[in-house]
């Protein structure tokens, strides 16, 4: 399998190569401390991470870069580059002991939340990157504790399993269930078996869509608590998935061929009530 870059790797690899040559400051323009010359944002990373820099002259930079973000798109790039070792330092935290379906999605909810405080926060803030920043660790932890909710892939270090012995070990024939009961609809269950049993990025998976990101994950948010709330009530089991048999035939057990080739009922193969699916 082909190594895909990581999210945040995606952006600073963008920022390395712009930096230089599109995303300069003059630095007497930003602060007097500042030598008057011009500065690159790279360079400027590397004198905000210094110790001797004075928190002004920090704030300096930031307000320049914000301001600029809000009007380019490759000064988006640089604000998000310049804050990169904060972003790098949450996301280490966040992401400890996920799978890399789980690290893609903590980190694309780290940029998304990054990007709106870059267009929302207040410059006038003294020690502006503090109020940049702390939006954006409260998110990743919020990612984090919803990717180790996450009831798929079953078995998967660093995921919660669903205690039921009915469900244990077929994630795949479950999804199956919970589409033949109404509890999820065809598409839920695709995003599911896609971003989880398959994981390809949720990121890639919302370009296919064409929604954007933030609609995707609250899309698949919703459908799983859905699904595991159903699980835990005991509304969901295999049996239902296999009261007609004729929805597996063909179909090679595991990941997303089951759901791909699944004919669903209009009607609920069980006696039990279910939420219909939204």
């Amino acid at each position: 399998m082909a190594f895909e870059p990581s999210p945040l790797e995606v952006v600073e690899t963008h920022f390395v190569h712009v930096a230089p040559t599109h995303l300069t400051l003059h630095g007497g323009q930003v602060h007097p401390w500042l030598q008057d010359r011009t500065y690159s944002l790279y360079e400027l990373r590397e004198v905000l991470m210094s110790e001797d820099t004075p928190y002004e002259v920090r704030d300096g930079v930031w307000r320049h870069t914000i301001r600029a973000a809000r009007r380019s798109q490759d000064w988006m790039v640089g604000a998000l580059g310049l804050c990169m070792p904060a972003l790098r330092s949450i996301a280490r935290r966040a992401c400890r002991g996920l799978t890399p379906g789980g690290v893609d999605a903590v980190e694309s909810a780290i940029l998304a939340e990054a990007v709106r405080q870059v267009r929302t926060v207040n410059t006038d803030y003294a020690r502006l990157v503090w109020y940049l920043i702390r939006p954006v660790h409260r998110t990743a932890l919020s990612a984090r504790k919803h990717e180790k909710d996450a009831p798929f892939p079953i078995g998967e270090p660093g995921r919660e399993e669903i205690p039921d012995p009915g469900v244990q070990g077929s994630p795949d024939v479950l999804l199956v269930a919970a589409m033949q009961v109404g509890v999820l609809s065809r598409a839920e269950a695709i995003l599911i078996a896609r971003t989880r049993l398959e994981n390809l990025p949720l990121t890639r998976v919302a370009q296919e869509l064409g929604v954007s990101y933030k609609a995707c994950a609250k899309r698949r948010e919703r459908a799983e608590a859905r699904l595991v709330a159903a699980v835990h009530a005991g509304e969901i089991t295999i049996a239902d998935a296999l009261l007609r048999q004729e929805c597996l035939l063909g179909c090679e057990p595991g990941r997303l061929s089951l759901v791909l080739n699944v004919r669903t009922h209009p009607k609920s193969m069980s006696h039990r009530p279910f939420p219909l699916a939204s």
